[in-house]
């Protein structure tokens, strides 16, 4: 098969790969990619949006020493990315302090548009703090180009963080998506709970309608664990929400 996993080493990977991205998660449209990307589409504002998006995305990974990415490249057709995944790996606690606001939606206008990406921001990443507050891999992405699916790139992609959680003896998590959840399941990530953001209120603007037809609003995911070894046995393995660190749960 003429697939490769390589890891991300330069800066100018990084246009094709977040490419790959934008037109995997808009096939079918992912929300939680369109909370990051407030302009989407083909006018000269969209393609600036990808630009912003794009150096956001590096700046993120450079400034952060867990962070690795990681793309597939099809050898058939001159390398072309077809897929690509950003693991963090916590060899200690990362959260050894609640997380009220993790992070603030800077790339939104400020205002309403702001307010109501926080709002999900502050309800889909506080949890963490609670729930994986000790040494872990974290898959944060994971994408395959709609016209390159069901080929196997899925697969390296997860493979690489199991095998490193393996290599170090430490759990994993990763928030799937309904398509991507069996893919996790294959590699010992067990269902934990779903994850709503619904930002709906009480007399809503106009604006912040306008902000949930964009995003497709209520939106979901599946947390999911892998233990150390990647086998759950019921039972036998200690569940996070038994273990002594995560009291509140």
């Amino acid at each position: 098969m003429p697939l490769e996993l390589r890891e991300v080493k330069s800066d100018n990977e990084f246009d094709e790969l977040i490419q790959c991205e934008c037109e995997a998660y808009e096939d079918p449209f992912n929300g939680f990619y369109g909370l990051f990307r407030p302009d989407r589409g083909k006018t000269q504002k969209a393609r600036d949006g990808f630009k912003e998006l794009r150096d956001r995305q590096l700046a993120w990974h450079k400034h952060d020493p867990t962070s690795r990415w990681f793309k597939v490249v099809d050898t058939d057709i001159g390398d072309k990315v077809i897929g690509g995944a950003n693991w963090n790996t916590y060899t200690e606690n990362p959260y050894p302090t609640p997380q009220d606001h993790p992070m603030e939606a800077t790339w939104w206008p400020e205002g309403e548009p702001r307010q109501f990406a926080n709002k999900l921001l502050d309800d889909w990443l506080q949890p963490r703090s609670r729930k994986m507050n000790r040494p872990h891999m974290m898959l944060a992405i994971l994408f395959v180009h709609p016209e390159h699916r069901r080929r196997g790139a899925a697969k390296l992609l997860v493979g690489w963080g199991a095998q490193k959680a393996d290599e170090l003896g430490i759990e994993a998590f990763v928030e799937a998506t309904d398509n991507g959840k069996p893919c996790y399941e294959t590699h010992g990530f067990t269902y934990m709970n779903t994850i709503y953001l619904d930002p709906m209120k009480r007399n809503p603007s106009p604006k912040w309608m306008e902000m949930c037809d964009y995003l497709h609003t209520p939106i979901h995911c599946y947390l999911m664990w892998r233990p150390e070894g990647g086998k759950f046995e019921e039972g036998k393995t200690v569940v996070p929400w038994d273990n002594k660190y995560y009291k509140n749960w």
